[in-house]
């Protein structure tokens, strides 16, 4: 039972997509200050069967946790819209004795406490003073200061911008460009600072084992899909620290929300629906991200934990622009989900920024990338488009990717739109029509897959570049089976100005 219940979860998950936003006019006006955010609304834009399914899952969840069996009351009293569970939640927590746990785990009990504590009736000030003592015992200073101004009643947040700046131009005369060449190396020790979600917990598909202490991450309870996948991947070729990047702090600005930098200042935004979460923690104008999404929520926790590679969902520009801040910071950021890659196309970053790519293992740790192919600019690329909103949307990438580098140098690219999943063979025989070898596409599904690996199979010179694919089994199956013929969306194409016969041994250049 628990089984066929998990599944259905993840094909929901699937079709949900790693960053949906709500559809134009689902969103309320902003709630008072003792709500201010609106939980309910999550649900106005989900199948009403599975919020059903989730409270009777979570309603016989046994665990002797305490904090964790806290934390499912909260959870429900959230997705229930109860107000007198929320106060038993809030009574769970306050019963545990903080002393005795784990320093993380403790911070998340007092925050917990002073976030939902006026909602219940009681004053929130001196449990924010708590929290701020709490947060620089583990180190973050930067809340600490936040908590305090506000136990203080004197904290107005700070916003700033992130840009994207300092790209980089093409030479002139290029005759060809090679994808893929970019590589991230994971050396063993170093340390993978990761988003919470579909990675080491996923409350959207019953998993929470997660326990939030400071200590590593076991590899042994690191989730199978998604994000989880490949990063088993990493660490599995070498002994990688995995740090839980979680408890980044927002703001709410008008009627977005923006999570801090590693000095408190709110400059990235978050999307609704993850703002939403019913595991969100929200007073007033101010909110803690528990359940971390992306990696415009992962940019403080992973500069306060000295992440070398930060791993998380890359779907909107403001994602884009919190792993260039971070590259800038000399960090590398993979983002398996990567509808904006293309924004990052040519920046001067210190770190290296990868999207939907593979992974391997090397006797020196785990290479990301590393799978160049050229490509001629006079040769016509067949790439999919979408103009469907919601679950589709990310059947973009390709387009926007090839729009981005078509900015830097000349290229013939004939665009096919789909209209539902699995149209990848839409792409595959207009490439055929045009005698095309070189394609750019999203496998998602096993018709995608299938489409993509017979028209790969008809010829060595034929080519695909895959975005937003490798956190599918479909799609890290082609990427496994064709490693000479599959790329992704670099972010540092390498131009070439040579004449063909002297591009040397660039895999795969295709002759005029």
């Amino acid at each position: 039972m628990a089984a066929a219940r998990l599944i259905r979860v993840l094909i929901l998950v699937l079709l949900m997509g790693p960053g949906l936003v709500p559809p134009a006019g689902s969103q309320s006006a902003p709630s008072p200050d003792r709500r201010p955010v609106c939980f309910d609304c999550f649900w106005q834009y989900q199948d009403p069967v599975f919020r059903d399914e989730l409270v009777r899952f979570y309603g016989g969840y046994e665990t002797g946790d305490p904090v964790l069996r806290a934390e499912l009351t909260y959870l429900l009293a959230r997705v229930e819209d109860d107000s007198e569970k929320l106060c038993q939640s809030f009574d769970a927590f306050e019963a545990i004795d903080a002393g005795s746990l784990d320093p993380g785990r403790a911070l998340l009990v007092t925050e917990t406490l002073a976030f939902t504590a006026e909602e219940c009736g009681r004053d929130p000030l001196a449990l924010f003073r708590r929290s701020a003592e709490l947060a620089r015992a583990v180190g973050d200073d930067s809340k600490a200061a936040i908590y305090d101004q506000v136990a203080r009643k004197v904290h107005r947040p700070r916003f700033g911008d992130a840009v994207i700046v300092g790209k980089t131009s093409a030479p002139s005369g290029v005759r060809a460009y090679v994808l893929g060449e970019s590589a991230i190396r994971v050396a063993p020790g170093q340390i993978a600072g990761v988003q919470i979600e579909r990675t080491v917990r996923d409350w959207i598909s019953y998993q929470m084992a997660h326990d939030f202490s400071v200590a590593a991450v076991n590899p042994e309870l690191l989730l199978t899909y998604h994000e989880g996948a490949r990063l088993r991947e990493i660490v599995g070729a070498g002994e990688v620290t995995v740090r839980a990047l979680s408890g980044t702090l927002a703001a709410r600005s008008g009627s977005k929300w923006f999570a801090a930098d590693e000095n408190g200042l709110f400059r990235f935004e978050v999307l609704p629906d993850k703002l939403q979460y019913p595991t969100t923690r929200a007073w007033r104008d101010l909110a803690l991200l528990v359940d971390t999404h992306g990696i415009s929520s992962l940019v403080a926790p992973a500069v306060r934990q000295k992440a070398d590679l930060v791993i998380g969902c890359g779907d909107h520009p403001s994602k884009m622009k919190a792993a260039y801040y971070l590259a800038r910071k000399g960090v590398n950021v993979y983002f398996p989900c990567d509808r904006f890659v293309g924004e990052m196309i040519g920046h001067d970053a210190a770190g290296t920024l990868i999207g939907s790519a593979p992974v391997r293992a090397t006797p020196d740790g785990a290479i990301i990338g590393d799978r160049p192919v050229t490509f001629r600019i006079d040769e016509t690329v067949v790439v999919e488009d979408t103009d469907v909103a919601g679950v589709l949307q990310y059947y973009d990438a390709p387009a926007r990717y090839f729009a981005n580098l078509a900015r830097l140098v000349p290229l013939r690219v004939d665009v096919v739109k789909v209209q539902k999943a699995g149209q990848a063979s839409r792409v595959t025989r207009r490439a055929t029509e045009l005698d095309a070898t070189a394609i750019g596409v999203r496998v998602w599904n096993q018709q995608d897959y299938e489409a993509v690996r017979d028209w790969l199979a008809r010829s060595p010179k034929h080519r695909a570049v895959l975005f937003h694919s490798a956190p599918y089994p479909d799609g890290i199956r082609l990427f496994d089976e064709f490693p000479s013929q599959t790329t992704f969306g670099d972010t540092r194409p390498r131009f070439i100005t040579e004449p063909p016969t002297m591009v040397g041994s660039s895999r795969n250049f295709p002759e005029p």
